[in-house]
């Protein structure tokens, strides 16, 4: 059987994320946003938590990456392939430094810029990234420190 002779179906289903219960919760501000994730402060392993939104800010669905101690392998192309799935017309990025550090890495930085470039051109506004400093409280905000421009 040749390319020319098949036919590709692509099926989505939704279920809930028992960490991160929503019922088209609106996240309207920093704080929701971090309170919203606050089970990632206990995580033992670095997960990224993509929040996706319809255009009034509704979350839609909840995409999470788990990885190992140190990094979660997230690759753009499935960010972006998994909003266009969804249809939504906004992301919000959170992930967690198991170690406690405020600060973002090279590919933590590489990453966003990639992600915020891709979904601009497909009119997806990324509202954020957050990354939650293992079980301090602390957050860093890619947005508030002018770093999504």
């Amino acid at each position: 059987m040749n390319a020319k002779n098949c036919a590709y179906s692509i099926k989505t289903s939704r279920v809930k994320e028992p960490d991160f219960p929503y019922h088209g919760q609106t996240l309207t501000c920093t704080t929701e946003v971090v309170e919203f994730v606050k089970s990632l402060q206990s995580a033992d392993i670095e997960k990224m938590i993509v929040l996706y939104t319809d255009a009034q800010n509704a979350l839609i669905c909840i995409q999470v990456i788990s990885g190992s101690v140190a990094q979660a392998v997230v690759f753009p192309r499935e960010v972006l392939r998994h909003a266009l799935l969804v249809n939504a017309s906004g992301m919000i990025l959170v992930h967690n430094h198991p170690s406690g550090s405020l600060r973002p890495s090279d590919a933590d930085i590489n990453l966003t810029r990639a992600i915020k470039d891709v979904s601009k051109t497909l009119d997806i506004l990324l509202h954020d990234h957050f990354i939650i400093a293992g079980d301090t409280g602390r957050f860093f905000s890619f947005r508030e420190e002018g770093m999504l421009y």
